[in-house]
């Protein structure tokens, strides 16, 4: 199979052009998104031990100052059933309201 060939899974089924675009070729493999190498991430946690609280920032950003990505899980039986996000800083996440 050539560069820029569109990979076929089994038989004669060519795959959708979203799936053409991710995956490569030459090395049979997906692509996948890249998690920025300048982030900083903190977690908070349930008292059952269930993170209630994740937050992205770029590195060195003070935990007061705007500019995390704030997301906020819900669970029903241990399982995460919601994740709302709000943007703002991490040491204000318990006073804001998550859509």
């Amino acid at each position: 199979m050539g560069q820029g060939d569109a990979y076929i899974t089994s038989g004669n089924t060519k795959n959708s052009e979203t799936e053409s675009r991710e995956h490569e070729t030459t090395l049979f493999a997906k692509r996948y998104v890249q998690i920025e190498t300048n982030q900083q991430g903190r977690w908070s946690y349930n008292a059952d031990g269930t993170i209630q609280y994740a937050g992205y920032a770029p590195k060195g950003l003070a935990e007061g100052t705007d500019g995390w990505l704030l997301q906020k899980f819900t669970y029903t039986s241990m399982r995460p059933v919601t994740r709302k996000i709000y943007y703002g800083n991490w040491s204000g996440k318990t006073s804001y309201t998550f859509e």
